[in-house]
């Protein structure tokens, strides 16, 4: 995970703490974290909020505390709407590129670079769906 995290361009610490979270049966604490993997508790505190912003984790609050708890969502579909989200504000900065950017080459790709947003954005509700089913299905089997 340290590594696909990496070619993301994000810290190597941020796929290892994704890694054991979604090994953890229950949600972990910045301290737990920091322990296990050997990693500051700061450098754990910034990991586990860029997961959080990729939709790849969630942060919860602690009865009778301010500290957080934060799991790993392994939940596909949970991801997916997630990353959707950040997709469709892509797509939204795009178009607006495409509206000021003056006529030429710039303005043809930016508009090029949104339809192929666009349609990418179009086929997540079908993606998600077919995931549903197929999460049912597997559930009606194990049953």
């Amino acid at each position: 995970m340290a590594q696909l995290m990496a070619g993301w361009g994000l810290p190597p610490n941020t796929g290892r703490i994704w890694a054991y979270l979604l090994l953890q049966t229950g949600p972990a604490s910045l301290d737990e974290i920091a322990g296990e993997l050997g990693i500051a508790k700061s450098g754990v505190s910034v990991g586990s909020r860029q997961l959080v912003q990729l939709g790849l984790a969630r942060g919860m609050g602690e009865r009778g505390s301010r500290r957080l708890r934060y799991e790993a969502l392994h939940n596909l579909e949970a991801i997916f709407a997630a990353r959707n989200a950040s997709l469709v504000t892509f797509l939204e900065r795009l178009r607006q590129g495409t509206g000021v950017a003056p006529p030429g080459v710039a303005r043809e790709r930016l508009a090029e670079m949104a339809d192929m947003v666009q349609a990418l954005a179009d086929e997540v509700p079908a993606f998600l769906q077919r995931l549903r089913e197929m999460r049912q299905e597997n559930e009606r089997r194990r049953a």
